[in-house]
C-alpha cells in the first residue's frame, strides 16, 4: 500500500512537534553533507555524570518566578542534550514512544500511532526513514519517487524546526514567561512520579508565523526536562500536544530501516 500524502502530512506535523520540544541538532548539523559517509547507527555517547548547563543554572526556577524569553530559549534548547539521550512519549492525534540519543548530532526513532494507523519513523544522519506497514522508505527530496519525495520533505521539515537555535527562538518569541506558584505531580510512562515546575508562556505569541496560544515546560529539581504541553494552529488544525520525557540518560541505539 502506497504512502498517502495525508499520512506523510500527518507526520510533518508531529515532526514539528517534536521540533517545538527542544530535541535538536547541533547547530552545524542544519544542513546535509555529502561527503559524509552515513553512519550504520547511533548510539548514546560516552558521557561522565549530567551536568546542569550554565545557561540553566544561571535562571532562577522557583515558583512565582518571572523568566526572561531570550535567556529561558537558551536553556530549554540545551537542557535536554545534556543527558545525551532518553525516551519521550509523544500524546496527541499523533501518538507513541521515541527514543532518542545526540551522537553529536540528533537521531531518534519510535512506532507511532496516526490518524490512518500505526507507522514507524527514523531520523539517522540527517535522513528520514517511514515505515506504514507497506515498506521502510529512505527520504530524499531529489528523487523521481513520490513517495521518497514526499518522506525527504519531512526530514528537511524536521531539520529545520529542531536545530537547537530555532528552539531558542520559538521560546524567545514570548517575552515573558512564569513559573507557577503550586509544583505539579508529573507520571512519566516509566512508573516514576516527578515532583515539577511549571513554566507557563505570559500569553498567545507566534513562531514562524505558526500561532501559539499557550505554551507550557515541566521541569524538574536541577532543570531535568519533565514535559511539555503546546497548544498550536497547524496547518488549519487546532489542537494540544503534550510531551513526556523519561528514562534520561539510559543507552539508547539507533539502527536504521532495512
Amino acid at each position: 500500500m502506497k504512502m498517502s500524502q495525508r499520512a506523510v502530512l500527518g507526520t510533518l506535523s508531529t515532526m514539528l512537534l517534536l521540533g517545538l520540544a527542544g530535541c535538536g541538532t547541533s547547530e552545524d548539523s542544519a544542513a546535509p553533507k555529502d561527503k559524509e559517509p552515513q553512519k550504520v547507527e547511533a548510539e548514546t555517547p560516552v558521557a561522565e555524570k549530567r551536568e546542569v548547563p550554565e545557561s540553566c543554572a544561571a535562571l532562577d526556577l522557583k515558583p512565582g518566578a518571572k523568566l526572561d524569553g531570550a535567556a529561558l530559549g537558551v536553556c530549554v534548547s540545551e537542557a535536554l542534550s545534556s543527558y545525551g539521550s532518553g525516551k519521550m512519549r509523544l500524546t496527541a492525534d499523533t501518538f507513541g514512544d521515541i527514543e532518542f540519543t545526540y551522537d553529536p548530532k540528533y537521531s531518534f526513532q519510535g512506532e507511532m500511532q496516526g490518524t490512518n494507523g500505526p507507522f514507524k519513523m527514523t531520523f539517522l544522519d540527517d535522513v528520514m526513514w517511514i515505515d506504514n506497514g507497506s515498506g521502510p522508505v529512505k527520504g530524499d527530496p531529489k528523487s523521481d519517487d513520490p513517495e521518497e519525495r514526499l518522506v525527504g520533505a519531512t526530514g528537511q521539515l524536521y531539520r529545520i524546526y529542531s536545530d537547537l537555535e530555532q528552539t531558542a527562538e520559538m521560546v524567545k518569541s514570548q517575552p515573558v514567561w512564569k513559573v507557577d506558584e503550586a509544583l505539579d505531580q508529573i507520571s512519566l510512562p516509566n512508573g516514576e512520579s516527578v515532583k515539577s515546575y511549571k513554566i507557563v508562556s505570559d500569553g498567545p505569541f507566534n513562531w514562524n508565523k505558526i500561532p501559539v496560544s499557550e505554551f507550557i515546560l515541566w521541569f524538574g529539581d536541577d532543570w531535568m526536562p519533565v514535559g511539555d504541553q503546546a497548544s498550536v494552529d497547524f496547518m488549519g488544525t487546532k489542537g494540544t500536544h503534550t510531551q513526556n520525557f523519561y528514562d534520561l540518560g539510559e543507552p539508547v541505539t539507533i539502527k536504521p530501516m532495512s
